[in-house]
This record gives C-alpha cells, sequence and structure tokens, in this order.
C-alpha cells in the first residue's frame, strides 16, 4: 500500500493534517515521529546509503561494513575525550556520528512536529545563510511516521520467519534441543500485548532503546543462551533486534524495513531538536539494483519500503514563506532546532520571511 500525501498551505491546515493522522476522537493518541526535509523528491534514505559503496551479493562482511567500521574507528579515536558520556554501543556511536555530519545508516527523526517543519521550511528564514535559487526551487515536506506500528510489523514478520530466526541463532552454536526451547520462547513473546503488565505504557510499546537492548545482551553474554532459553530476564527478540540493526547481520531482501529507536541524549542539539532515529539493517545487492538506480530511485529508500509504506504520510507544504510568517507570529524559530549562540544572533539580526 503506496504511502498517503497531504497538501498543506498554513500552519493550521498543516496541525489539522497531524490531527487527522494521529484521530483525534483517541484519548491516548499515538507517538508520532516527524522529519522535515527542504525538497520533497528526497526519500528516506540515511547518508551512508547516498554513497555508491553497495553491500555485496554473497559475502557476509560487505564493503558496506567496512565503509561504516572506519568511519565509527576514527570518530571514536578522535572524539571520545569531547563527550561527557561515553555511548555504550555501536548504534549508539552511529547517532552521535549522524548529528555531526558524518555518513551512517541511521536517519534522524523528531518527536515534534514543530521542529521538523522549521526543519522543512529553514531556507526561508534566514537569507544569508541560504540561496535564493535554492527557496525558489525547493518544495518543502514533512514525513510522518508511525513508529509504533512500523516497529511491531518488523516483530511480526521475524516472528513467522523459522528460517530468519535460525539463521540468526546460529552464531550461539545451539544444540537442536536448546534451539528449539528458544524458538518456543519466541513464540510466546510475539506479541506484546499478550503479557503487558498494563496498558498505560501502550503508546510506547515496541519502541525500542537499541544501545539498552545491547547493553543487556553484553552483560549476560555469558549466561545468554540460558537466558534466552528459559525466557528470564531478556526478551528473545531483543536478540534478534540487535544482531540486524546493530551488529548488522546482512539481509538477502529488503522486506524489512529501519527499526524505530529511541537512544541517549549526547548533547543539547539532539535534546533541544527532541531526536529519535531510525536504524536502517545491511540490505545484500539485488540483479535489479542498477536499474533502479539508474532512473533515480534507491531500493535502500525507507518510503519503497512496501512494509513501511502504510506506516508513512507526506505532508507537502504549499506555500513556505505564508508558514514561516506564522510561525514566527508564534514565537517559533530556528533557534528551536541550534540552542546555541550564533543562531541566536542571527535571529535578532534577519528577524523576517525571505
Amino acid at each position: 500500500m503506496p504511502f498517503e500525501r497531504k497538501i498543506v498551505q498554513d500552519l493550521g491546515e498543516y496541525m489539522n493534517v497531524i490531527s487527522e493522522i494521529a484521530g483525534t476522537d483517541c484519548q491516548k493518541p499515538p507517538i508520532l515521529w516527524f522529519r522535515g526535509l527542504d525538497n520533497v523528491r528526497h526519500s528516506l534514505i540515511p547518508s551512508l546509503y547516498r554513497k555508491k559503496v553497495r553491500a555485496d551479493r554473497t559475502q557476509n562482511y560487505t564493503k558496506l561494513h567496512y565503509a561504516e567500521d572506519i568511519r565509527t574507528q576514527h570518530y571514536i579515536a578522535k572524539n571520545y575525550h569531547l563527550l561527557s558520556s561515553e555511548p555504550s554501543s555501536r548504534v549508539e556511536w552511529l547517532e552521535v556520528m549522524q548529528h555531526h555530519q558524518v555518513n551512517t545508516r541511521v536517519l534522524d527523526w523528531s518527536e515534534s512536529s514543530i521542529h521538523s517543519l522549521i526543519f522543512a521550511v529553514e531556507a526561508f528564514f534566514d537569507a544569508g545563510r541560504f540561496a535564493d535559487k535554492k527557496r525558489m526551487e525547493c518544495v518543502p515536506c514533512v514525513w510522518v511516521l508511525n513508529p509504533k506500528k512500523l516497529n511491531r510489523k518488523i516483530i511480526k514478520y521475524i516472528a513467522q520467519n523459522e528460517e530468519l530466526k535460525k539463521k540468526l541463532l546460529a552464531d550461539l552454536e545451539l544444540t537442536f534441543q536448546e534451539r528449539e526451547r528458544i524458538l518456543n520462547q519466541m513464540n510466546v513473546y510475539a506479541d506484546l500485548t499478550e503479557y503487558a503488565e498494563t496498558t498505560e505504557t501502550s503508546h510506547i510499546d515496541y519502541i525500542f532503546n537499541l544501545s539498552s537492548i545491547n547493553d543487556e545482551i553484553f552483560r549476560d553474554r555469558v549466561r545468554l543462551k540460558k537466558l534466552l532459553e528459559k525466557g528470564a530476564v531478556i526478551n528473545p527478540y531483543y536478540y534478534l533486534l540487535s544482531r540486524i540493526y546493530s551488529d548488522g547481520y546482512c539481509l538477502s531482501g529488503r522486506i524489512l524495513p529501519p527499526l524505530c529507536v529511541v537512544h541517549p541524549y549526547h548533547s543539547e542539539r539532539i535534546k533541544a531538536q527532541k531526536g529519535v532515529f531510525s536504524v536502517f539493517p545491511f540490505y545484500r545487492e539485488q540483479e535489479d539494483d542498477q536499474y533502479l538506480r539508474k532512473y533515480q530511485l534507491n531500493p535502500d529508500a525507507m518510503d519503497h519500503n512496501s512494509m513501511a509504506q502504510d506506516c508513512l504520510c507526506q505532508i507537502m507544504i504549499k506555500n513556505p514563506q505564508k508558514i514561516v510568517l506564522q510561525l514566527m507570529e508564534n514565537g517559533m524559530n530556528e533557534s528551536w532546532l541550534y540552542p546555541e549562540m550564533p543562531i541566536v544572533s542571527s535571529e535578532i539580526e534577519n528577524h523576517m520571511v525571505v
């Protein structure tokens, strides 16, 4: 099912569309994530996958794995001392790198529809930083994502795919009996609603902290087989998600979409932007991928993933100048995104719509 597309001309219409997507008759509206882009033609692709490096068709450790590894090694070596708290896992380091313009397989989103709208129309706030041509040519948009719905689909797909589960468990060197007991535990945990202690957290069910999951797995690594087998302490699906999205298990097809995750904030900027993330898996390159890329269709894009499409909606901004004026009238500006001195200075000197 293709994603929905809406068109808005002012701030009121934008907020109404968000309410429609959320469902205004709900006492507990769903958690929605937002991503603002300055051009409606841009797909939902992380920066590492926009490059020419591809995952090989046969290798488990591919050129794309190496491209991530070498970036991460150098970034950690040269920035470790600058962080007040050390990221505890690879995927957490990727989040930090993403916010400092390093190419990663992480796509950043915001829990705030207004912050993402400001991102989308940012070129119309500051004439000094953006060229006239960019404002004339761009059609901004905001993508809306239902992260719970998407992650629930991921768990359901893994739960029904016995072959994939067995491959992901293979590195634990299980006996047949041990593997069968773990697979039986997975049948119990396949639907979180079956054993949730309370409905009070239903809005955040399935939205995972992948870094925390990795910490839990490594803390009990020695006992991991027994814990998974007994269904004690560790949800067995956490282990499978860690193998795919953190370790980078190379998937043979592009059925599984990115996983929606929350992470600890490692900067005031990420906190101000209410940053959350989708982590892309590694996909093996397929025979027809080159043909698709030739026609500017990136097969890795989230908006091209059939499982993700009905969890997405694209809101096109038809009159960005009007919306920027309305945002400014309500005290909303770039300092909401970048709580830093140069942006505040720019706000003082450039309080106008361009």
